[in-house]
């Protein structure tokens, strides 16, 4: 079994943490320079598939988006998503929250079809592991339909943010800002259908 480390189990990058908070904001740039070459110590020592990289290798994927560098961040989202199935299991929240990081790095290049494949999936694996009421489940199923909506799949978008809108009313209230946020993306969805 993998066991996700600590901080403190991470001495570099706490290290990196606590400069940060001594010398202020770090830069997305300065990240990249400590998160590299500290993921591929990590990765030679322990190899590729251990948890100990797992964290810094997010940071990373994560750091490369921000500068917009899509390629590596792609790379290294893909390379995590595959450690973590292969470690932790399809269904475990630490995949599922990979599968949604490399889904919205493709949605943010405008692959939505690649971006559907994988916040589907998330959904999926959600339901499985936390049940369909879950706030995750909602937010899964939420990014799924925006998906749609930006691929032109509109009716897939209309059906998807009905369904989160009325299990939010359900669970939240009529009244609850998500609740509330939902229902504008169904009027918005319907707008658009109107429109076209």
């Amino acid at each position: 079994m993998i066991r996700i480390l600590s901080l403190h189990e991470c001495p570099g990058i706490k290290n990196s943490i606590i400069r940060l908070k001594d010398t202020g904001p770090m830069t997305t740039t300065k990240l990249i320079e400590d998160l590299l070459p500290h993921l591929l110590t990590l990765e030679s020592r322990f190899g590729d598939l251990d948890a100990r990289c797992f964290w810094p290798r997010h940071k990373l994927a994560h750091a490369y988006r921000a500068i917009g560098e899509f390629e590596q961040a792609i790379n290294l989202f893909i390379k995590n998503l595959d450690a973590k199935s292969q470690g932790l299991g399809e269904t475990h929240f630490e995949t599922i929250n990979s599968q949604s990081s490399l889904a919205n790095c493709y949605y943010a290049l405008g692959q939505y079809s690649m971006a559907i494949q994988l916040f589907s999936k998330a959904f999926n694996n959600r339901t499985k592991a936390l049940g369909s009421f879950h706030p995750d489940t909602l937010r899964s199923i939420g990014s799924l339909a925006n998906s749609y909506r930006a691929n032109g799949q509109l009716a897939e978008a209309k059906q998807l943010h009905t369904r989160v809108s009325n299990l939010r009313q359900l669970i939240l209230g009529a009244n609850h800002p998500r609740t509330i946020v939902s229902l504008k993306h169904v009027e918005n969805i319907l707008a658009s259908i109107e429109e076209s």
